[in-house]
């Protein structure tokens, strides 16, 4: 089942802001390897990874089990 709308939350993060914008718009293809427990996969539907304006598919985990 598919499921779609608006999640937003605010993440603490290390590091510049041109550093996280880089990695969110060109090297989205590195967090299934990196965070593999939350991002499952990242798919380029159209365009191309850093490509202005592409479709990107992303499949992830939604909750956490403590």
């Amino acid at each position: 089942m598919a499921t779609s709308g608006t999640y937003v939350t605010e993440v603490p993060l290390k590091g510049t802001a041109e550093k996280h914008y880089k990695r969110w718009k060109s090297e989205n293809h590195v967090f299934p390897d990196a965070i593999g427990h939350h991002i499952q996969n990242v798919t380029v539907h159209e365009g191309e990874h850093d490509s202005h304006g592409s479709i990107r598919s992303w499949n992830y985990t939604w909750g956490f089990n403590s």
